[in-house]
């Protein structure tokens, strides 16, 4: 038997057991309110997001999340927090600033892989909606308010200036050190003409 048929053979049979492998059988965000791309009034906007299978069940701010955020920024607005009822994951959101924001979302399936994602909707505000406590509004049953400093945001801050700075810490050795380089062998080469 060649090694080309062994080979294939191989893959074959590993390709059918990494296809049929249930670890691959994650729980699929189906539906969501609202849904992506739309366009709701400020106000306390609730989220629901449906899947294709119950959630497990984890402690509350732990696990089953959902947090809104500034698109532009990527900076969270409040702690992320959800409440599971079924195969639906729901929080509420208060939203005051017209703009563009991000729901974001991690849920914790029953195979222990954790998803997550994201989408966009568009926030108007035509009654003049105004709050003091913009974002997620995260109580346990016990009333205590999750505070978003004591877990890890689903996003970070978008720094627009951390691209420069990156480039220039790794862009100024390559620089000097080619020029370096440069004269070394411009040298090197005159010498050796010369002689």
């Amino acid at each position: 038997m060649s090694k080309l048929a062994v080979s294939i053979g191989v893959l074959a049979l590993s390709s059918i057991f990494f296809i049929s492998s249930p670890a691959l059988a994650h729980n699929e965000l189906v539906d969501q309110t609202p849904s992506g791309q739309s366009v709701v009034e400020a106000g306390a906007i609730e989220i629901r997001l449906e899947y294709s299978e119950e959630p497990i069940q984890t402690a509350f701010g732990e696990g089953n999340l959902i947090a809104i955020a500034n698109a532009e920024t990527g900076e969270q607005i409040g702690p992320a927090c959800a409440r599971v009822d079924g195969t639906t994951l729901y929080t509420t959101v208060n939203i005051q600033d017209p703009g563009m924001y991000k729901v974001l979302w991690r849920n914790a399936s029953d195979d222990g892989h954790i998803a997550s994602g994201e989408y966009s909707i568009t926030v108007e505000n035509n009654t003049g909606y105004e709050t003091d406590r913009v974002g997620n509004q995260c109580f346990d049953d016990n009333g205590v308010e999750l505070e978003a400093g004591s877990q890890e945001p689903l996003t970070q801050k978008v720094d627009p200036m951390n691209g420069f700075w990156n480039g220039l810490l790794l862009g100024v050795p390559f620089i000097i050190g080619g020029g370096v380089l440069g004269a070394y062998l411009v040298i090197r080469r005159s010498s050796k003409s010369k002689s």
